[in-house]
């Protein structure tokens, strides 16, 4: 302190000094609350009220999958015989107005627990025709897809040529 604040507190009656005294704690005190103890306090209520927000979200969610589904995948849907296939994709070839030039059962081999039957077909039509054919196939067929696509412009014709192998999946038996 220097002298010339010492002089003025101690010319000041005790009362006024007390005022002083309090009005000092309360600035610190006020300052304290700023600093140190606002921010904390903020981050704890925005804590309590996403607590709250997730604790209604979890009893509005649905109840959960008993255990024996939740750690087991769906089955897979049965892949249709390769003959069935071949009926199949020339129905559906035929019903987007493709025409088929021939169908031929592939090799069967196993992939990541999974048994895989090709099918090689060959069929000629319009862009639109064919685009239509292989949503059809994708979408009708959950346990077939698409394994290799080969598409090329027919010469003097406004049709196309697409050879495509199907690849048809089924889980293969447990031993």
């Amino acid at each position: 302190m220097t002298p010339s604040l010492r002089q003025a507190l101690a010319a000041m009656p005790a009362r006024q000094l007390n005022l002083v005294a309090i009005g000092a704690v309360a600035i610190v005190a006020a300052l304290m609350w700023t600093l140190a103890i606002r921010a904390p306090l903020a981050a704890l209520r925005q804590q309590q009220v996403r607590l709250v927000s997730l604790r209604a979200a979890q009893a509005n969610a649905p109840a959960p999958l008993p255990a024996a589904t939740q750690t087991s995948l769906p089955p897979l849907p049965a892949a249709p015989a390769p003959l069935a296939l071949i009926a199949a994709a020339g129905a559906s070839a035929r019903a987007a107005g493709l025409t088929v030039g021939g169908a031929v059962p592939g090799a069967q081999r196993s992939i990541a627990g999974l048994r895989q039957q090709t099918l090689d077909i060959e069929a000629s039509g319009s862009y639109g025709a064919i685009l239509e054919w292989l949503d059809g196939i994708e979408a009708r067929q959950p346990a077939v897809g698409i394994v290799r696509l080969n598409l090329r412009a027919v010469p003097e014709e406004a049709r196309r040529l697409v050879q495509l192998q199907l690849g048809a999946y089924e889980a293969e038996a447990k031993r």
